[in-house]
Parts: C-alpha cells; sequence; structure tokens
C-alpha cells in the first residue's frame, strides 16, 4: 500500500524536528574532552584544564595592549577544569549589575604543541560571558571582541592564528581575559590548539550549528511569512496567512540575537534586549492565536489573558531610564524562565481542544509544543550556566521546526482549497452540463413552436390574399359568366388577372435577402409579356439602392401587389404607350417611381370617388411604413412608392 500524502508529510516534518536532537549529541561527542590533554592526528592538541585568576573591580575596562604574567597578581591562580562556568545569581541583586568581574585564564603550551611546520591556531567553540574576550600570545594581544558588551558574538566560534608565519616558534602561554559582571555569571569551552586544516572543519560545523542553520531557518521562514502577507493582503478574510506572517516576524526578532555581533547593531542594546524578551512573549501568543484559528474552537479567557500578561510585561521591560538597562540584561534568563509556564498552559488548552475537535493536524503540532518546551527548558539551563557551556542553544532549531510545522500545516490548507475548489468547478460543471441539456431542449422545442406559428401565420397570410385576390376575382369572373355579361376577351383577361395573382403569391415566399432590386426583377419577368402584348413600350431605369432589412415575404407582397395595381391601371385606363420603371435613394428611404405617357386623372377626385384600388395601394404603403403619391397631367402620370431603409 502507498503512503498517504498526510503520512508523508508527517514523516517529513518528524524528521526535521529529530534532525537538531540527532546533531547536538554528534558535536558535543565530538568535542568531548580527553581525560589527558595529548597530541592527535595532525599534531592537534584539545587543552582541557587551565589556571583561572579572577580579580573583582568596578565597570568595564579596555584590554592592555600587552600583558606579561609578571604583570598579574602571582597569589589566587587556581587549576580549573575546561569547559569553566562561573555561577550566576537567578535573582540578582543591584550590586551585581555594577560590580564586574575579570576572569584571566592562563593555558600553558611549553612542551604540549610540537614544533609546528605549519601556522598555529586557537580555537574555541563557545564563550559566554556580559562583557568582552581578548586573547594573548606570549604576552601580545591577538584579539579583544568589539562593540556591544552585551550582545558581544558571543555564540560565535574563534578560530584565532598564534604564530604570524610557518616554522616559528610556538608560544609558551595563552592568556584569555573575560570581563562579566559579577551577577551575570560567563561560561568558557576547551580549547584546540592546531594547523588550520586539522582546526577548519571543526570551526565550520560549529559556526553552521550555532550560527548559519539558525540565520537561515529563521531567513526562510520570514521570507515565506512575507509572502502569505501578501496573500493576506488579496484575502483579507483570510486570518490565517496574516497570524503566519506574524509568527514569522516574531520567530526571526526572537532568534536575531544569536547570530548577530555587538558592532553590527543598528539600535542600542536596551532595545535589542528589550525586542528579544518581548518578541517571545509575542510568538508564543501569535501560535495560540494561529492554532485557534485552526481548530475553531477559541477559548476568549486564555486569550484575554495571555495578551494581557504579554503586554504588562512588554510594557514593564521597557528601556524607561539608564538605571534600568542593566536589570533587564541580568533578568532575561528570569523572564524566560517565567515564560515557561505561561507557554506549557497555551499550548495544553489548544492540544486538547484540537485533540477533541479532530484537528488533523493535531498530533504533529502536539509532538513540536513537547519538543519546543524540551528545548527552551534546556536553553534555561545553558543560559543559566547550569550545563556546560559548550553545548549549543536549541530553541533556534524549535523555531525551524516550526518553520517546517506550519508550513506544512499551510500547505495542506492550501492544497485543500485547491482540492474543495476542484470539486466545487467539477460540481458546477455537471450543473452546467446539465442545464445546457435543459435550455438545448427547451429552444428544439421553442424553435419547433416557432416553426409551427411560422407556417400558421404564413398560410393564413396566403389564404387571406387569395381570397382578397384571386378568390375575389375568380368570383366576379363566375358570375359574369353565369349571367352572360362577359366576353370570351374579358373573360380571358379577368383569368389573366387571376393568373397574375396567383403568380404573385409565389414569388411573394421567394427569398429576396432583403433585396429590393432583386424583388422588382421578379416582377418584371412575370409583367413585362403582359405589358408587352399590350403594346406598351417597357422603359427599365432601375440603379441601385439600399438593401431593406425589414424586407420578408409579407411586405414583399404588399410591394408586388401595390405595382401590380399600379401597371392595370396604366393598361386599363391612360392609353399609354410608354410605361418607365425607375428607383432612386431619398433622405432615409428608397423611391420607386412608375411614370407613363397616357391621359391623366384628377388625382384628389379619383381618391374621393374611385374603388379600392387607389385606397389599397395606400393602405398595403402603410402597412409596411412607406406611402404613395400621385402626380397626374395631360402628359401623364408619375406614381411614386416610398420604403423606409429602417421600420421601426
Amino acid at each position: 500500500m502507498k503512503p498517504s500524502r498526510v503520512a508523508l508529510g508527517r514523516w517529513t516534518a518528524t524528521l526535521w524536528l529529530a534532525l537538531p536532537l540527532a546533531l547536538l549529541p554528534c558535536a558535543n561527542a565530538t568535542e568531548a574532552p580527553p581525560a589527558d590533554p595529548a597530541p592527535q592526528q595532525g599534531g592537534t592538541v584539545h587543552i582541557t584544564r587551565a589556571e583561572l585568576l579572577s580579580i573583582p573591580g568596578t565597570g568595564y575596562s579596555a584590554p592592555p595592549r600587552r600583558i606579561e604574567d609578571a604583570g598579574l597578581p602571582s597569589d589566587g591562580w587556581q587549576a580549573v577544569s575546561l569547559p569553566h562556568t562561573a555561577g550566576r545569581e537567578l535573582v540578582p541583586t543591584s550590586a551585581g549589575g555594577v560590580h564586574t568581574v575579570t576572569d584571566w585564564y592562563r593555558i600553558d603550551l611549553a612542551g604540549r604543541v610540537p614544533s609546528p611546520r605549519q601556522p598555529l591556531f586557537l580555537y574555541f567553540p563557545r564563550w559566554k560571558t556580559l562583557g568582552r574576550i581578548a586573547v594573548y600570545s606570549d604576552g601580545v594581544l591577538l584579539y579583544q571582541s568589539q562593540g556591544s558588551a552585551v550582545h558581544n558574538g558571543y555564540n560565535h566560534p574563534l578560530l584565532l592564528p598564534l604564530n604570524a608565519a610557518a616554522n616559528t616558534p610556538s608560544p609558551s602561554t595563552v592568556l584569555i581575559r573575560v570581563d562579566r559582571l559579577r551577577s551575570s555569571g560567563s561560561g568558557f569551552s576547551t580549547v584546540w590548539v592546531g594547523d588550520q586544516n586539522s582546526l577548519r572543519w571543526r570551526y565550520q560545523g560549529r559556526q553552521l550549528l550555532q550560527v548559519l542553520l539558525p540565520f537561515m531557518g529563521s531567513a526562510a521562514f520570514l521570507a515565506v511569512g512575507a509572502f502569505a502577507f501578501a496573500v493576506w493582503l488579496g484575502k483579507r478574510r483570510e486570518s490565517l496567512y496574516l497570524l503566519f506572517f506574524a509568527i514569522s516576524a516574531a520567530a526571526f526578532l526572537r532568534t536575531l540575537h544569536y547570530f548577530v555581533t555587538g558592532d553590527h547593531l543598528l539600535m542600542s542594546d536596551e532595545w535589542f534586549e528589550w525586542i528579544t524578551v518581548a518578541s517571545l512573549l509575542w510568538l508564543i501568543i501569535f501560535i495560540h492565536l494561529f492554532l485557534q484559528r485552526l481548530h475553531q474552537q477559541p477559548s476568549p479567557w486564555l486569550t484575554r489573558l495571555s495578551v494581557g500578561l504579554a503586554l504588562a510585561s512588554s510594557i514593564a521591560t521597557l528601556p524607561h531610564a539608564s538605571a534600568a538597562v542593566p536589570s533587564l540584561y541580568l533578568l532575561t534568563p528570569l523572564l524566560n524562565l517565567a515564560v515557561l509556564p505561561i507557554a506549557m498552559l497555551i499550548f495544553a488548552v489548544n492540544l486538547r481542544k484540537a485533540l477533541r475537535s479532530k484537528f488533523p493536524e493535531g498530533r504533529l503540532v502536539a509532538g513540536w509544543a513537547v519538543l519546543a518546551l524540551a528545548f527552551t527548558s534546556y536553553d534555561g539551563l545553558l543560559q543559566n550556566n547550569l550545563v556546560s557551556p559548550e553545548s549549543v542553544y536549541t530553541s533556534p532549531y524549535a523555531i525551524i521546526s516550526l518553520f517546517f510545522v506550519f508550513s506544512y500545516i499551510m500547505f495542506q490548507r492550501y492544497t485543500g482549497a485547491f482540492a474543495e475548489v476542484a470539486r466545487l468547478n467539477k460540481g458546477l460543471a455537471q450543473r452546467l452540463q446539465a442545464r445546457e441539456a435543459e435550455l438545448e431542449q427547451s429552444y428544439q422545442r421553442l424553435r419547433v413552436i416557432e416553426n409551427e406559428q411560422m407556417l400558421g401565420a404564413e398560410r393564413r397570410r396566403l389564404m387571406q390574399d387569395m381570397h382578397d385576390g384571386l378568390g375575389s376575382s375568380l368570383i366576379s369572373a363566375i358570375r359574369s359568366v353565369e349571367q352572360g355579361a362577359m366576353t370570351d376577351t374579358e373573360i380571358s383577361g379577368v383569368l389573366k388577372g387571376c393568373m397574375d395573382e396567383l403568380k404573385l403569391a409565389i414569388d411573394s415566399m421567394e427569398s429576396v435577402d432583403a433585396d429590393l432590386l432583386l424583388l422588382l426583377a421578379t416582377l418584371r419577368f412575370r409583367l413585362a409579356p403582359r405589358i408587352e402584348s399590350a403594346g406598351l413600350a417597357l422603359r427599365w431605369e432601375v440603379q441601385s439602392v439600399p438593401a431593406l432589412p425589414w424586407l420578408d415575404p409579407g411586405s414583399a407582397l404588399h410591394i408586388l401587389r401595390i405595382m401590380q395595381e399600379c401597371v392595370a391601371n396604366v393598361l386599363r385606363h391612360t392609353r399609354a404607350t410608354m410605361i418607365r420603371f425607375s428607383t432612386a435613394t431619398d433622405g432615409q428611404g428608397v423611391c420607386v417611381v412608375i411614370e407613363d405617357n397616357g391621359a391623366g386623372f384628377a388625382v384628389e377626385e379619383a381618391l374621393r370617388q374611385s374603388g379600392r384600388g387607389l385606397r389599397n395601394q395606400h393602405r398595403r404603403a402603410l402597412t409596411i411604413g412607406g406611402t404613395v403619391r400621385w402626380e397626374s397631367g395631360s402628359s401623364g402620370t408619375r406614381f411614386t412608392l416610398w420604403l423606409p431603409l429602417l421600420r421601426c
């Protein structure tokens, strides 16, 4: 069976959580002091014993450029084992923040280091003090820490040259001067002496564990937090992203003092120390809010209590006056220990709620909380000089593991959101497909109904036209024949008119695609033989005109009947010898003109007295939005049909 993605993520996070624990024993085991200092491979010597002289004083003093053993008190030296610690006061007194102690560590190298073929180096993994350190080789100052006496780079290992070049005599004595506040204590690791090649890997390993990994982890955490903050700016409702950014920023500020040195601070020691203390408090608060947001079971009382304590502590520890400055440095270990009960309460409440609500990542967070409390407790012992100063601070690794835990949680939420969106999109696509099928069915039904309605309307129109035109003409012819009132010629003329009516009805059903010229060409094809048989000359002067978008079969039939009625009137009444058809564009419309050279008629009187012919032309023109006009005189008659380009 293949492991699930969740299981793989948990195993990966667990591996990263366990990494610092796996590294620390290796580092300590590698540098465990031997019982007797003796040359090792490559001429490296591990120094585990020294002589110590402590000189009390008041205030810090600059180290001299040269110092001889004779310049120091001859009595008071005592043998000590390395690593060595000077105890600190858990609750410091006021005098302990003013009085200082200068510790001199003397290491005798005479006869213990062979004549070097390469330059010798002095390496010690770690030192810890509220003060400065200076290193002398045969009384000559080799190194002194610069800048702040508080944030002095104590977590950085040192690798210093003892002699300038190869094949030069080895120093016989090394003096190490350590200043400290009396109540703060100090710590000093074992010392290694050898050539650069044999000590480089030890130095680089320590630099990686104590400085580089904490820095890279906190920087990566902050970078991902900045990305989460950018996401939150676009989605203000997702407060998890804002809390993730707040956690990453607080974690970065909290670990800053592990890898900075005093000569690189951009602010005073007082404010830097306050940021170090306050960031731990707010980091715990932000984690509490983050967990509440995840398991959706808030604890208002715990939130109010923890935020109130954090605000009170942050305000109380502000560097109000210079007299209060030393106390904050000295109280920092005590404040860090005081935070542990609050952190344990917050984590216990949130973990209980997470497990009760079956929060999937609850066990992972529970494992991290146990590990973080263990790491923080161990660092509290180290900070108070209760364990070997050669140990490594583990809190930065708790922060790095927090980065992986929270990144895993955010990744799960992120991928879960994508899966939910994919599921919703799939459901939406299915509903859309079903809706499209319903719409297609409705559209097909509407098309059938529309076709039926259109066929019915066309059928009714044709029936009406057949009844009013062809039917009326046939009935009149039948009655005339029955009564014997018509000659054969007259009957033939009536039947030809009926045939023209039928042809016009058929022609109106043809599609003309809004082309008036095509409709007129159809009319010419139908009426030209009849006009020529009547002895009239046909002059066709039709010009191109714009298309009429509204021209449909019904409108086409009206235009054909108007033209047919006009031609019939010319043939029956005017005794003309010529008929002319023409077209023109007039403003917002098109004009169709029919002219003859026959006898004219009184237009006004004819409109009042005549029968259906002229009135039908007028009615049909109004039906399609057009107008008709007659102009008649002794030289002939001019009929104009005006049609709009666009019909409302």
